[in-house]
């Protein structure tokens, strides 16, 4: 089936004797809770990567496999295809994982990589010193050893047996890994590599490894079986390997393997380097460096980073920049995101936004106090697909009444009806979406702006019965007899107890008129809204000077983020922490800093982003309409972000049977 809209990404394209039946590939992400500590694939690790292949992807990469568990490994929740003493049990489990992916004419690959001068002797099963291409005391006191040439070939070896093992476990092909700063590319780069011997030095000594280790790879599982090479195009740091070298070591090792997936930078420098893109990043922010890459070789390119709609990809191999697209986090927020596409179904796509997947831990390592699952602000299915397709089915179709269009409500709302309850929601004002209507004008948002829109979609496909304009009370909820109301009504800013904040405007209320503010910006509060908000407004050329009470300014978003954030709010604004305001007035605020000096700062106008507050009033009036099932969700029970509302409304309606 061809669609004619997307050509070239329905396009089949066969090399040797593999045929991949589309152009979009699922790239290798986190195997977190879907192996046992063995590294046998569990029931519900199976089910995610099935769910993927049922999705419609030509490719499943799966991700991260070591080549040994005496220095190559970091954790232990990879797929174990090295252990000597795995059991049949294991085996069998791998295989079944194989079958699952091609069942649906998926192509099955796994990737293999060695974590090099990283690791530490805690993971290192006799807790012996971690190996590189050079010795060095790392700045964590970890001493790493250099290798030799008998620990290369054994680790050469190593990746032999590894891939020779996955194809005999029904695998289609391979990916080894030599680029986000692994062993690989330890040896590749002139950051990690000071040797002054044939494995330093010039390019072609420093490439001598890698080739080491695709020839006995190639050795082991014969010419025609496919193995696929990912490298960063350009480390993006100082020093580092840059896209001139990359090309000229691409030119080495074209003849050996069989496509090349071009990423970038260092994985622990992630966001940084776009090893990992974030929401300020373009999509397809690697694609530059595959197009220069495509026009150096003679064999397929596969782009990766951040693209995450079917006209990204279709243009990017339309114009030639790259054979394939793989898609990373955007499999977590839509499994069906190819076969959506194929039945012309894209607005109903839910779109990656790059906000928290892989990384959800809080920037202050002292509040990390557990590991924090995968899962998808976006999808609530993404990470807990097999727990959900085993829920109850509904025994009847129920009345559900939903007040309130935010996303908690709408996700509410569509999955209610698709399970075949009559749904009606309402909503208060004159369009869907709540608080993010703001995602039409700042760029950055863009996706969720897409978001928004794909679920009124759904909804409306969905069959939901919408009443814009409505404003709901328990009367008329008496009145419409449901069988279930949840209540999705959110919340409003906090308004803090300030002499003069009544001069002052709520954060999000400023987006649709920049324009109409003078030039000089006063944010009260520096968490994510204050910090988002005036970065918004000094891209568009204000003057913008953040006040926070804490120490530190936006503590409250994920790791990932702020480390993509505050760089570039540096370049842009100002800020001040540990400051109290004490009163605001035409002119502008008064403070107190933290040693108890006032102080004054001018100001054209005054924005405050205290947080939001659940409408309490609002939400125990309408309980009072007697409806036997009375559910809340989102802000207006804690105001949270968009990750919690959709669950919950998700959760709400999955509960509805």
């Amino acid at each position: 089936m061809m669609n004619s809209k997307y050509p070239n990404m329905f396009s089949p394209l066969k090399i040797k004797k593999t045929t991949f039946k589309n152009r979009v590939l699922a790239a290798p992400v986190t195997t977190n809770r879907v192996t046992m500590n063995n590294g046998t694939p569990t029931p519900e690790g199976i089910d995610v990567f099935e769910t993927r292949a049922r999705g419609g992807f030509a490719q499943i990469t799966l991700t991260e496999s070591f080549v040994d568990f005496e220095f190559a490994a970091r954790h232990d929740h990879g797929i174990n295809l090295v252990d000597p003493n795995r059991t049949v049990h294991h085996m069998e489990s791998v295989a079944i994982l194989t079958e699952a992916i091609k069942a649906h004419g998926a192509l099955a690959s796994i990737q293999f990589n060695h974590v090099g001068n990283v690791n530490h002797p805690d993971t290192c099963i006799n807790h012996q010193n971690p190996i590189g291409p050079s010795a060095f005391l790392r700045h964590d006191g970890v001493q790493i050893d250099e290798m030799n040439e008998a620990m290369m070939k054994r680790v050469a070896d190593n990746y032999a047996n590894a891939c020779g093992n996955a194809k005999a476990l029904g695998f289609d092909m391979v990916m080894l890994h030599a680029g986000h700063g692994w062993l690989l590319s330890q040896f590749l780069s002139p950051l990690s590599n000071f040797r002054t011997d044939q494995y330093g030095g010039s390019l072609e000594n420093r490439a001598r490894f890698p080739i080491m280790v695709l020839d006995r790879v190639r050795e082991e599982v014969g010419p025609d079986f496919l193995i696929e090479l990912r490298i960063s195009g350009d480390e993006r740091l100082e020093g580092g390997m840059h896209l001139p070298e990359t090309i000229e070591f691409c030119k080495l090792i074209e003849d050996r393997v069989d496509l090349i997936h071009v990423t970038s930078g260092i994985y622990h420098a992630h966001v940084e380097t776009k090893a990992f893109s974030s929401m300020f990043d373009e999509h397809g922010c690697n694609l530059d460096l595959a197009e220069a890459i495509k026009k150096a070789v003679k064999i397929p390119v596969v782009a990766v980073g951040g693209f995450n709609s079917p006209e990204q990809i279709e243009k990017a191999i339309a114009e030639g920049k790259c054979d394939f697209v793989a898609v990373g986090r955007q499999q977590f927020a839509d499994p069906e995101f190819v076969n959506k596409t194929l039945e012309g179904r894209e607005d109903e796509i839910a779109p990656c936004l790059r906000c928290s997947c892989f990384n959800p831990l809080p920037p202050d390592p002292n509040a990390r106090v557990v590991a924090l699952p995968w899962h998808c602000a976006v999808n609530p299915w993404s990470g807990r697909e097999l727990r959900w397709r085993q829920a109850p089915q509904p025994k009847k179709s129920r009345k559900v009444f939903v007040v309130g269009g935010g996303v908690g409500g709408l996700y509410a709302a569509l999955t209610a009806a698709e399970r075949g309850h009559q749904v009606i929601l309402a909503e208060k004002k004159d369009r869907l979406g709540g608080i993010l209507w703001f995602t039409d004008t700042d760029y950055h948002k863009e996706s969720l702006m897409r978001y928004r829109e794909s679920l009124i979609v759904r909804a409306k496909k969905a069959g939901v019965q919408i009443l814009l304009r409505t404003r709901v009370t328990s009367e008329f909820l008496k009145e419409q007899k449901p069988d279930v109301v949840i209540c999705a009504v959110g919340g409003e800013p906090w308004v803090p107890p300030i002499k003069g904040i009544e001069l002052a405007l709520p954060a999000l209320t400023v987006y649709s008129q920049p324009e109409r503010f003078g030039e000089r910006i006063v944010i009260v509060g520096g968490g994510l809204i204050g910090c988002e908000t005036g970065y918004y407004l000094a891209e568009t050329g204000k003057k913008i000077h953040i006040l926070e009470m804490k120490g530190d300014v936006a503590v409250d978003a994920n790791d990932s983020h702020r480390r993509a954030l505050l760089p570039r709010m540096k370049k842009l604004l100002d800020w001040s922490c540990g400051v109290s305001v004490v009163e605001i007035t035409k002119q502008g605020v008064s403070y107190l800093d933290r040693e108890g000096r006032g102080g004054f700062m001018e100001a054209d106008q005054v924005i405050y982003a205290a947080g939001m507050k659940p409408l309490n009033q609002e939400v125990e009036s309408l309980r009072q309409c007697d409806c036997p099932k009375f559910l809340t969700v989102g802000d207006c029970v804690v105001p949270r972000q968009i990750k919690q509302a959709v669950y919950e409304g998700f959760c709400a309606a999955m509960d509805i049977v």
